[in-house]
């Protein structure tokens, strides 16, 4: 029993000892860490302060970096790699740094920088794919789901289309040539009824077609965006095509206010030559009159100063027009000032001389002229050409240039006033008395046509030549237009007075061999009693 007791007390004493020990060691607190948390899951733990940055914010720092590069498709879980660094083991994708593991990390968590650095890294590869496959199923499901709805919207769109345009087909043939008319200014027809209503079918087509392929390629980008597969097709197609167009549609707002610089400038110059033709229409219709001014100018007045409003007009728009200051577009304006310089010279006398021309009434249309050796009516005027038809219908294009340096005659002029001389000229031998062959000049213009009574034809005696004198009728006449065919009816009716007189119009240069010779002139002239002269033979006796 003694024994039993003592055994207890030494057990005891131990326990004492053991406990007082146990109690006197002091064992470092383990600290509690912040966790790097993605989708719930906790991949990490952070122990250590870094600069300012306590463990709390370096894990939620860290952890939305992985959202957004779980979150990224095109995320590639094997770019995640470690790298040492001075200040510890850094893990990273690319250039991204996701999150560093310092010396003091690894010292709570009694291993090594590039031990955590490599568990942190494998953990995060290991989550990101498995939240994918998680992501891939679910999106799959979705994206069909979205599919089915979008293909149902699709078709609903092409029938609203088809029948929106099958409607607007059936009311423009309807109302063709009823509600739909030609275009017309006044008397003239710009457009018809029909060709209108053929363009309005035109560009109806044109617009279900451009609509079909629109809402057909909205709908492949929106399915192929629905699956994870598919989504980077779906962003090339939108980079390669409404990329482009939104770029276009900067560029064009970009030029907006250009545009609208260039549109009103446009509106002015309209404005402007408007107006320019209503003042010289009034000049032309003398309902405006300025003193000196001749209605004849109002024409031509008005395309010279069309001329100048449009190259004014020009003159402004130009640095409103895109590429403006482009190099390009001033080397095409060098080349053609240069051609314009070197083949303007002949132009600039042409447009010189028509100016000239048109303000001294040199001739108007309609006038018959004589232009160097051409004779014919003025049917056009311009700043570059006068044409001139002859007689023989002859179209002649003369520069004006040409004419300034040319003599001109102009027969209408004086016939408005009736002071146009109609002349001719007939050479008749001594032996026939004066006063006849005046008489029978003076007949033939009575009996002409397009000759005038008042002022009365007189005639001159130009010549007293060897053997004839050269007898000249005058006649006044106001058909400037018409003298090839007035001067045709006086020289038919001279013949037939001189025939009827018996007087031959011919130089008596062969009076001196006439004998046994035939008097000149038509047989119904000669008389009943006419004999042909017999050669007069005189003998001489030896």
């Amino acid at each position: 029993m003694k024994f039993l007791v003592n055994c207890l007390l030494v057990l005891f004493v131990l326990i004492i000892f053991s406990g007082q020990s146990t109690t006197g060691q002091t064992t470092p607190a383990q600290p509690e860490g912040a966790a790097v948390v993605v989708k719930g899951k906790r991949l990490f733990y952070f122990y250590a302060n870094v600069g300012d940055y306590t463990p709390r914010q370096r894990a939620i720092m860290a952890s939305e970096a992985l959202q957004r590069l779980a979150e990224n498709p095109d995320f590639d879980v094997d770019s995640i790699r470690v790298a040492e660094t001075a200040s510890g083991t850094d893990v990273i994708s690319g250039s991204t740094v996701i999150a560093t593991v310092t010396p003091d990390d690894a010292k709570f968590a009694q291993s090594s920088t590039t031990q955590m650095a490599n568990s942190f890294a494998s953990r995060v590869r290991l989550a990101i794919a498995e939240r994918r496959e998680e992501n891939t199923a679910s999106r799959t499901a979705l994206g069909v789901g979205l599919t089915i709805a979008a293909t149902i919207i699709l078709l609903l769109m092409l029938i609203l289309i088809s029948k929106l345009a099958s409607d607007l087909v059936i009311a423009i043939g309807k109302g063709r040539g009823q509600s739909i008319k030609g275009l017309r200014i006044q008397n003239a027809e710009l457009i018809g009824a029909n060709a209108l209503a053929d363009l309005l079918l035109t560009m109806v087509k044109f617009s279900q077609i451009l609509l079909f392929f629109a809402v057909v390629a909205t709908y492949v980008v929106q399915v192929l965006g629905f699956f994870p597969g598919t989504k980077h097709l779906a962003k090339a197609v939108m980079a390669n095509t409404v990329a482009p167009l939104a770029s276009v549609w900067e560029r064009v707002l970009e030029y907006f206010p250009s545009l609208t610089m260039l549109v009103i400038i446009t509106l002015v110059t309209y404005a402007v030559m408007g107006f320019a033709r209503f003042f010289f229409d009034s000049l032309r219709d003398r309902t405006i009159q300025f003193a000196d001014f001749d209605p004849d100018w109002a024409e031509p007045t008005y395309k010279l100063s069309r001329f100048l409003i449009l190259a004014f007009g020009l003159m402004v728009a130009m640095p409103y027009l895109p590429g403006w200051e482009s190099p390009a577009f001033k080397q095409v304006g060098l080349v053609i000032g240069i051609l314009v310089s070197f083949g303007s010279t002949g132009v600039v006398s042409n447009v010189m001389a028509g100016a000239v021309l048109t303000y001294t009434n040199a001739f108007k249309f309609g006038d018959r002229v004589k232009i160097g050796e051409t004779v014919g009516d003025i049917v056009e005027k311009n700043l570059f050409v006068t044409k001139v038809r002859t007689p023989k219908n002859e179209m002649v294009s003369i520069p004006n240039g040409t004419i300034m340096t040319s003599n001109v005659t102009n027969y209408s002029t004086l016939a408005r006033d009736k002071q146009l001389i109609i002349y001719t000229s007939v050479t008749i031998g001594y032996d026939e008395p004066w006063q006849e062959v005046e008489r029978c000049l003076m007949e033939a213009a009575a009996e002409s046509y397009g000759l005038l009574k008042d002022p009365k034809p007189f005639i001159l005696q130009n010549e007293l030549a060897d053997f004839y004198v050269d007898y000249q009728l005058n006649a006044y006449s106001e058909l400037a237009n018409e003298m090839p065919f007035v001067y045709s009816e006086l020289h038919r009716n001279i013949q037939n007075k001189f025939n009827e007189a018996g007087m031959e119009i011919m130089s008596p240069h062969y009076m001196s061999v006439r004998d046994g010779n035939g008097i000149a002139i038509p047989p119904q002239y000669r008389g009943e009693n006419y004999e042909r002269p017999t050669f007069g033979i005189t003998h001489k006796p030896a």
